[in-house]
């Protein structure tokens, strides 16, 4: 069959890879999965991440994007997504790390808590990225120990589309530091031509707020509570969803902070020198040190339209006469 490009695909979601072992598990220490498989060319809105299945118990008190610990996806050998969690708590009911990172970027964990036997979860994480033809992608996704193991469907699922930004993930700068002093961190920057940057998620490895301020240089000389930060950010404002099967089986519960978790937004700053000081004081209490990562999300103009699919092209008949099904009265 002749085919060709069609630029003018819309929105198409496509399934890309599905097994039925890269699933969360009650296995001591988790587990972790290296997964890969061809792409379809077109560009590519959104990934999205789906669990499904069954379990004895539900796997997490809260969301199942809990029990993700780190996603890093590869296309064509450009590493694109990168976002790795401290401090998930199954037993807790809130937002999760990895929920809370993915909608302070404009995306979704989409979930059903209607069964406590039953899963059925997507995690969609905004990319925008034109995928050429003969694409192939890799990704690295690691669990924490689940309360119950879940027996389905691991996906891996592409919104294609419109996109107007590429939102690229960082690799992390990691810093330990001292209790109650002020430390000056640089936060490593992407070099890529065009980019800006859109803001830095900041974890400590506690799930507690032992961030006392935190002045960030590129917008201005006075500090900032983690408080504050979450009202400029938009999470002060109900901003994280979840679900919380201990709650309803119906309703999504909103959060408007997440202890130990805070994203600074950047508004699209353009960086020169590869870096972005931030002087933090951190307040750990009872002990003397805390190790924070500081994950920086780009943005870079893209555009394109949809997958795109192959189209018959044949104008007349070739080979046999007519459809291969027609029917006898019609020879």
């Amino acid at each position: 069959m002749a085919g060709s490009s069609n630029a003018n695909g819309g929105v198409r979601y496509t399934m890309i890879y599905q097994d039925a072992t890269s699933l969360p598990s009650d296995n001591v220490g988790g587990a972790a999965f290296n997964l890969s498989n061809p792409v379809p060319a077109g560009l590519i809105e959104a990934v999205g991440l789906r669990i499904r299945g069954t379990c004895a118990a539900y796997p997490s008190t809260a969301s199942v994007a809990e029990i993700i610990s780190g996603v890093r996806f590869t296309l064509n050998g450009d590493q694109v997504i990168n976002l790795q969690t401290q401090a998930n708590e199954t037993g807790t009911n809130n937002v999760s790390r990895l929920g809370a990172m993915v909608q302070d970027v404009g995306g979704m964990v989409v979930e059903s808590p209607a069964s406590a036997t039953a899963v059925d979860a997507t995690i969609w994480i905004p990319l925008g990225l034109n995928a050429p033809v003969n694409s192939r992608f890799e990704l690295a996704l690691n669990y924490i120990t689940a309360l119950s193991s879940v027996s389905g469907n691991f996906e891996l699922w592409i919104k294609y589309g419109k996109s107007t930004n590429l939102t690229l993930y960082g690799n992390q700068t990691s810093q330990t530091l001292a209790d109650g002093a002020q430390t000056m961190v640089s936060v490593k920057i992407p070099t890529i031509k065009g980019a800006t940057v859109a803001g830095i998620m900041v974890q400590g490895a506690n799930a507690a707020d032992n961030l006392q301020s935190v002045i960030p240089k590129i917008l201005g000389d006075f500090a900032m509570s983690a408080t504050y930060l979450r009202g400029i950010s938009g999470a002060g404002e109900n901003g994280y969803m979840f679900v919380n099967t201990a709650t309803s089986a119906i309703d999504q519960q909103y959060s408007s902070r997440l202890p130990g978790y805070y994203f600074i937004p950047l508004y699209n700053a353009s960086v020169s020198d590869g870096s972005v000081v931030l002087l933090i004081t951190n307040d750990t209490g009872a002990a003397a040190s805390e190790f924070l990562t500081f994950t920086p999300v780009l943005n870079l103009a893209t555009s394109g339209s949809g997958e795109r699919t192959p189209v018959q092209t044949a104008r007349v008949a070739t080979g046999s006469k007519g459809a291969i099904l027609s029917r006898a009265e019609d020879n």
